[in-house]
């Protein structure tokens, strides 16, 4: 009961600390990302080590947290800086202005580094371009994360070597994850297990690469994101049919484009910001 009523208070402070609550937080998506909060609270044993639960707030990681039903850009940026805040404040044990500065490790502005970026990304499309092809064509598939060699994600379902947690989108934000799960055992669902095995390889070139996430844009396209923290992404989009987007305009999870630069006729680079 006093944890609950803690994690509560955390809400609180954390809402006001980082800003006004989001004009989309009626009732019932407060309820749920409330729910949310007592099952990351239970997730994650307490610690007083700082920093210790960053990995999972990289992108798409058990703390990175999307609206997948909101509908408004501005909205679902607003949110990743949102939950960042509340979370971050929860679980890395840092002070305001280390979290408030925390997001900014990912950015790069100087040409130098961009071109780093650049080529090793284009080393990581060279070293996979099997795997990514084997991801491009299974459209069963459209997140693959990974924390560690053992801990990963792919869709909803984040694997362990003794777990496996099944995400299900909550009723009105859609948030992912959710209070809403299902555990199983790994021995209990093959099917999971097979996409598990099927993307072994793209997940060892992966971590060889240090890459985030890949994810789906649609059919053809994917983007594999590097890096990031909160709403700071830098990666690159391939298989990109359609004209190449310009700062300011948004990504397909709703995060604003700060640079883009064109690496071929159907791949762009890009950082969010």
């Amino acid at each position: 009961m006093i944890r609950t009523f803690l994690l509560c208070c955390t809400f609180i402070i954390a809402t006001s600390a980082y800003g006004n609550m989001p004009s989309y937080f009626n009732e019932d998506i407060d309820s749920e990302y409330r729910e949310l909060l007592k099952h990351a609270d239970k997730m994650l044993p307490e610690t007083n080590k700082q920093l210790a639960y960053l990995p999972s707030f990289f992108p798409f990681s058990l703390l990175d947290v999307r609206p997948t039903n909101f509908v408004n850009n501005n909205d679902k940026q607003a949110f990743a800086n949102f939950n960042f805040g509340v979370l971050g404040s929860r679980f890395l044990n840092i002070n305001k202005k280390q979290l408030s500065n925390l997001p900014s490790i990912s950015i790069c502005k100087e040409q130098k580094c961009k071109k780093e970026r650049i080529k090793l990304i284009k080393q990581f499309l060279v070293d996979s371009k099997s795997e990514v092809e084997m991801l491009r064509q299974n459209t069963n598939i459209y997140i693959v994360q990974q924390t560690a060699s053992h801990v990963f994600r792919i869709n909803n379902t984040f694997y362990s070597p003794t777990q496996l947690i099944t995400y299900y989108p909550s009723k009105q934000a859609g948030f992912i994850p959710s209070g809403d799960y299902k555990l199983s055992k790994p021995e209990e669902a093959p099917k999971m297990l097979a996409l598990s095995e099927v993307t072994k390889a793209l997940r060892e070139v992966m971590a060889k690469y240090n890459v985030a996430a890949i994810t789906r844009v649609n059919e053809e396209s994917l983007n594999i994101i590097f890096g990031g923290i909160s709403d700071n992404h830098w990666g690159i989009v391939i298989n990109h049919k359609s004209t190449i987007p310009t700062s300011g305009d948004y990504s397909h999870i709703g995060l604003e484009f700060d640079i883009v630069q064109k690496v071929s006729d159907s791949s762009f680079y890009y950082q969010t910001n």
